[in-house]
């Protein structure tokens, strides 16, 4: 039987917790997919009418730890508009970032919408640029579904 389940927590470096563990059947080294529970709505191109939905998956993960009710899981890919990219590279990207903005909106710029912790409070950031918090492009949030996936 598949195993199925919900995000709990959303866990510094990549991590995320599950709200199932051993007694679900939860074990170290299980694959789950992540998505919205809702799904996405599809609309049919020529009536404009709704056809049904289909599950947008937001990431992979890879349980690491398990305790009785839940499961610890490091996240292995993610779906993002800039393709699929695997959060270990995405301090790299968050330099890149950096070093870009940087050189269009000066070097007092600090990418602190996406964890970096940089630069003090009298420097400009992106998110006082841009009026608010910017979004996590991971898009994985608590009451995401999480469904085992079976290895072949």
């Amino acid at each position: 039987m598949t195993v199925e389940g919900k995000v709990a927590k959303i866990l510094s470096k990549g991590e995320i917790v599950l709200n199932r563990g051993r007694l679900h059947g939860v074990r170290t080294g299980m694959l789950f997919e992540i998505f919205a529970p809702e799904g996405e709505e599809v609309w049919d191109p020529d009536t404009g009418e709704t056809i049904g939905t289909v599950e947008d998956v937001k990431a992979k993960v890879e349980v690491i730890e398990v305790k009785e009710n839940l499961a610890i899981a490091r996240v292995m890919d993610v779906a993002s508009p800039f393709g699929t990219a695997n959060l270990a590279g995405f301090g790299e990207f968050q330099d890149n970032l950096q070093r870009m903005l940087g050189q269009m909106f000066g070097e007092n710029v600090q990418v602190r919408g996406f964890g970096s912790g940089h630069g003090s409070d009298d420097d400009p950031d992106l998110e006082s640029m841009f009026g608010g918090p910017l979004e996590d492009i991971t898009k994985v949030q608590v009451g995401d579904a999480a469904r085992e996936i079976k290895r072949r």
